[in-house]
């Protein structure tokens, strides 16, 4: 069982800002340690998982920087550097990679405040990603107990259990941080998580 069961003090800002962190890997290690595959340890760079907030992808390259204040402010170092293979104009920008690390939705955003080009915006939407769950390799939708990714959600709403004990993840209520990928225990990930291709253009 997830901590966040366990110990009804966690506040949510602990939550958010630490006391997440540990479960989360803790929960990765549980599926490795059983013979698991948590998920791929290459990730695809053909779409790239920006921080929250982010603009629109062609003005994101073309202001952001590449300073590294968001990576730095990050506190589950969840941002990464683009490495090379993701082409010459994205290489060096901000991303997340939710099988290293998700991001977990911190309250205050210090990755939005840190940055000074704006292209991470805290008037813009929260959601970096799709997801959904792949029924065919989901252990609770196979008849296993399972609910680590509903557990472990930092976001409330965003995924819930049927009533049939089977995890859904709501469109609207998910932003895509990629908790749930990491921590999914499932032989083949279960979770479906595709970074968003139409994200919106600032305009302020």
């Amino acid at each position: 069982m997830a901590r966040m069961a366990q110990d009804p003090q966690l506040s949510r800002r602990e939550l958010f800002r630490g006391k997440i962190f540990q479960p989360i890997r803790d929960a990765a290690t549980r599926g490795a340690a059983a013979g698991r595959v948590v998920a791929k340890q290459d990730v695809s760079l053909s779409l790239l998982q920006r921080p929250p907030g982010a603009v629109a992808e062609g003005q994101f390259l073309a202001s952001c920087t590449r300073c590294g204040e968001c990576i730095t402010a990050c506190p589950p170092r969840a941002i990464r550097w683009a490495p090379p293979e993701a082409g010459e104009k994205r290489a060096g920008t901000p991303f997340i990679d939710p099988i290293r690390q998700p991001c977990v939705m911190c309250i205050d955003t210090p990755c939005i405040t840190a940055c000074e080009p704006g292209v991470l915006r805290d008037e813009l939407p929260r959601k970096m990603a799709d997801a959904r769950v792949d029924k065919l390799a989901c252990l609770a939708w196979r008849g296993q107990p399972c609910r680590l990714c509903v557990d472990q959600c930092p976001v409330e709403g965003a995924i819930s259990m049927d009533d049939a004990h089977r995890p859904t993840i709501s469109s609207e209520a998910c932003t895509g941080c990629g908790v749930c990928v990491q921590v999914c225990p499932a032989p083949r990930n279960a979770i479906n998580h595709r970074a968003l291709d139409n994200r919106p253009f600032w305009r302020g």
